[in-house]
């Protein structure tokens, strides 16, 4: 039992030094600021991939070429900006079966990614089809964001600070001491988004399910104050 109850001693001796380290050595009060801020997505971004696998390499790339430029055609007619489009070079990967040792040519696999970014989520369902329409091979991932994350961040971030403002003053009010400047402010989690969201893409191109959701920004504090002595009146 020693053996492992004394280096977890010492690892959270060594912890709250430097804890106590980065706190001033005169009245203080440490709290804590909280503040979530949940909003609806308006954007969403798709990784698509084009695949064929054939014998003949020129046919399949020929098809992968044909279904693109269906595909950005298609895009382009929901008002999908150009920039909102990133093509990628065909992959072009030979396949091999093995029979008792032997190798196999099986056929080339063509392929080509596109990503895609929607402004407008309330034409999901017709990007979903022309997706279908244009013989994408796989939706490798869906991702749901807002188009004013920075003022959302910030927001949060204020919300965190007004927190912990308040809950210092409530801990104070029966004290002779009152809050003072602030001796520092520390980050204790960063506000990145979390998305809670349901989506479905349908097997066929009349049938589509989208749920957007919410998304979650959060920001911790940890703010140290200075505690001062009331002036009495004279």
């Amino acid at each position: 039992m020693r053996y492992y109850l004394v280096p977890f001693c010492l690892v959270y001796f060594f912890a709250f030094s430097a804890f106590a380290d980065s706190l001033p050595n005169v009245p203080h009060i440490v709290v804590s600021g909280e503040y979530e801020i949940r909003a609806v997505p308006d954007t969403v971004t798709l990784s698509l991939s084009i695949a064929e696998t054939g014998f003949e390499v020129a046919e399949a790339q020929n098809s992968i070429e044909t279904r693109s430029k269906k595909l950005l055609t298609s895009l382009e007619a929901l008002g999908i900006a150009k920039e909102d489009i990133s093509s990628a070079q065909l992959q072009i990967t030979p396949h091999y079966n093995w029979n008792n040792s032997a190798q196999i040519y099986a056929g080339t696999e063509v392929s080509r990614t596109v990503e895609v970014t929607l402004r407008q989520l309330s034409r999901y369902d017709e990007l979903i089809r022309s997706i279908i329409n244009a013989g994408v091979a796989q939706i490798h991932s869906t991702r749901l964001s807002s188009s004013q994350e920075k003022k959302f961040r910030e927001d949060a971030l204020r919300g965190a600070i007004e927190d912990g403002l308040a809950k210092a003053q409530i801990m104070v009010a029966h004290l002779p001491e009152k809050i003072g400047p602030v001796y520092s402010i520390t980050s204790q989690a960063a506000s990145q988004p979390f998305l809670q969201a349901r989506f479905q893409v349908a097997e066929t191109a009349k049938q589509s399910a989208f749920e957007p959701g919410t998304i979650l920004f959060t920001e911790t504090l940890q703010i140290v104050f200075y505690l001062v002595q009331e002036k009495q009146p004279q």
